[in-house]
């Protein structure tokens, strides 16, 4: 999910002159804080961002007690991990293009739904190769479906509330992560035994609850509607939305929903790439020509840097959930016994040191003295750290326990600070460009940690530890090297003053 958000940080222009536009000629909401409508489709967006975080601790999770039971290689085990990344980068690819031709919430309906069935079946497969393909489906679906989400959500909250709505949507996901926690406590006494069938399918319950819930309460987007020019249809929604909110609905006239669907309309072109250097190009040569922006002279330290920083920051993070099940393995050898829950407890405790971090993002980054260059310092110096602290020192134990809190609370600090600082480096006609190749090369850091940290897992237990750690503080010394920081300053003009 974390990548995926910037999906939404590149649809907000558009987004907010669209909802500037509706609560100005029909006052949707403009008096509450969020109506029952929107209530749903938080719940909606809330349960796709557990079923994100679940089913990627899941997959981890499970990873000890497959080898003991199937014999899974390390080469298996590397390959299951890339592939699921691939299927988010693959799923978020289509989901445009399909909920922009059939809508958000046959998109939703059709995604969650075949998550439920991929889940349920994938828990009972007889063996790894088909166990993998399950997986890797419903993983793909999970990339589908998170695009659609928060576009469903940015379109149907209102202006003074989206703000906190998606600093606390972020907490679904871990939400996710520690409910397959508590499935694995419940259901598998240590992580090589138990009933890892039942934390799969019960793990899939978010992904149920979304698919009938979107069945039965769930309303198509309004501003799909009117990008779609389907006037009459937007304007029904809309008057189910007043009903469902208790409010007195308002007479609007056609046109003036006709009206605001030629500004969509208008809207949505420019931001299809009507740049004058973009006019009559195919994709691929229009992708050339923003690739060569982003290394021009003015802005090739930045993106390198930015690039780098992405890399890291996906590497890191999925390398911490990927690897902390192995390395726990490791560290018990011997046959566990049946109250042995250790392991699952320090898995949990993982998860916890995210659960601070938005919050203590969102107060650092407004604060002059530290700002958004030098938090994302601070965040990668911690990372490196600590990192380098587990690879000397750390035998397991407390010890360790501790230190992959903070080592997960300090690069999910860094991730979240980074969407806002790379959604503020770059000029407005570049910003979507910025973020969509960032976000490409921090996918390639997700796609090969696998084949890494397996074969360095080998070599030493802490090792690939010391590797986070390493990385993190080259990429520590490389945020010292933009030119600027993005505290206070107007976008659009960050570049000059630099």
């Amino acid at each position: 999910m974390k990548l995926l958000i910037v999906q939404l940080i590149k649809s907000l222009p558009t987004l907010m002159k669209f909802q500037h536009i509706l609560v100005l000629v029909i006052d949707v909401n403009n008096n509450t804080f969020l109506g029952k409508y929107q209530i749903y489709v938080f719940i909606i967006v809330g349960l796709i961002g557990m079923c994100d975080g679940g089913e990627t601790q899941a997959i981890s999770i499970v990873f000890p007690i497959l080898e003991k039971e199937w014999g899974v290689s390390d080469s298996q085990k590397s390959l299951l991990g890339s592939l699921i990344y691939i299927g988010y980068f693959v799923g978020s690819l289509f989901s445009g293009i399909f909920a922009d031709k059939y809508g958000r919430r046959s998109s939703l309906i059709l995604s969650s739904g075949v998550m439920f069935v991929c889940a349920i079946i994938g828990a009972f497969m007889p063996n790894f190769i088909s166990y993998m393909i399950f997986r890797i489906f419903l993983v793909t679906c999970v990339g589908f479906i998170i695009p659609v989400s928060f576009s469903m959500l940015a379109e149907n909250t209102p202006l003074k509330s989206r703000g906190i709505v998606l600093v606390t949507i972020g907490f679904f996901y871990t939400a996710g992560e520690l409910t397959v926690c508590l499935l694995t406590y419940i259901f598998m006494p240590n992580l090589v035994s138990g009933n890892w069938r039942a934390v799969l399918c019960w793990a899939s319950a978010p992904a149920l609850l979304t698919f009938l819930i979107s069945n039965f309460l769930l309303l198509e987007s309004p501003r799909y509607h009117l990008i779609k020019g389907n006037v009459t249809e937007a304007s029904q929604v809309i008057q189910k939305i007043f009903q469902l909110n208790n409010k007195k609905p308002v007479l609007i006239p056609i046109n003036t929903y006709q009206n605001i669907s030629q500004e969509l309309i208008k809207q949505e072109k420019e931001e299809q790439g009507l740049q004058e250097d973009l006019k009559d190009k195919s994709f691929f040569a229009s992708y050339l020509i923003q690739f060569r922006k982003l290394l021009k002279n003015q802005f090739i330290k930045i993106t390198l840097v930015v690039w780098y920083q992405w890399f890291v920051n996906t590497f890191v993070y999925a390398g911490v959930t990927f690897l902390l099940p192995l390395t726990l393995q490791k560290l018990n050898p011997d046959e566990p016994q049946d109250d042995d829950i250790e392991d699952i407890k320090v898995i949990t405790l993982s998860c916890l040191g995210e659960i601070p971090v938005i919050f203590v993002a969102m107060i650092i980054v407004n604060i002059r003295i530290f700002g958004r260059k030098n938090s994302l310092f601070l965040s990668y110096f911690g990372v490196g750290l600590v990192g380098l602290l587990i690879a000397i020192i750390a035998n397991g134990g407390y010890f360790f326990a501790s230190m992959i809190f903070f080592l997960k609370m300090f690069i999910s600090f860094s991730f979240t600070v980074s969407y806002q600082f790379v959604s503020e480096l770059y000029p407005t006609y570049m910003r979507a460009s910025g973020l969509g190749f960032a976000s490409s090369v921090g996918r390639l850091g997700s796609i090969i940690m696998p084949w890494i940290v397996v074969y360095i897992n080998d070599i030493g237990t802490f090792l690939s530890y010391g590797i986070f750690g390493i990385i993190s503080m080259v990429a520590a010394i490389a945020t010292l090297l933009l030119p600027f920081d993005t505290y206070q300053r107007e976008l659009d003009k960050v570049v000059t003053k630099s």
